[in-house]
């Protein structure tokens, strides 16, 4: 079983999104342990709160050794692409931590930190449907590495 940490700021209000992120996760739960941190959104001018929240995001994936930011200039991949990718960082035994920012992204310095970023699409989504996506993504590369008929 492969632990997988999601860090996300906010929270889901919307139900159908609840749902769909429960669902997801009761699916991923027979490839990987996944945990899923919220923190809350930082205050004050754009700068201020990406600041203060790398400083609360920074230990977080210190701790997982791969961090991994959820960027929109990181790089896209397919769905294949990405399971490869998975895969190999989970042959190496890595342990990965997956960030998806609040609504102003990443501080600057935080992401000239972190050399992973993955991006879900060039299109701009709302977070809560970007957390879906992620974690359905997810389910769709462990399927796709235990070839499973999920992907097709």
């Amino acid at each position: 079983m492969y632990p997988v940490d999601f860090i996300a700021f906010g929270r889901l209000k919307l139900e159908p999104c609840r749902s769909l992120e429960a669902h997801y996760l009761g699916m991923l739960k027979a490839h990987a342990r996944v945990s899923i941190t919220e923190l809350q959104e930082g205050k004050g001018d754009t700068a201020k709160q990406l600041r203060e929240e790398a400083d609360r995001l920074r230990p977080r994936l210190k701790a997982a050794g791969r961090p991994v930011l959820l960027d929109p200039a990181g790089k896209l991949h397919s769905s294949e692409a990405f399971a490869a990718w998975l895969g190999e960082r989970l042959d190496r035994g890595e342990r990965l931590a997956f960030a998806l920012g609040s609504s102003h992204g990443f501080d600057p310095d935080l992401k000239a930190e972190i050399p992973d970023k993955l991006s879900l699409s060039p299109m701009t989504f709302p977070h809560e449907l970007s957390r879906v996506m992620f974690l359905e993504q997810l389910y769709r590369a462990f399927a796709i590495l235990k070839g499973s008929p999920y992907h097709k």
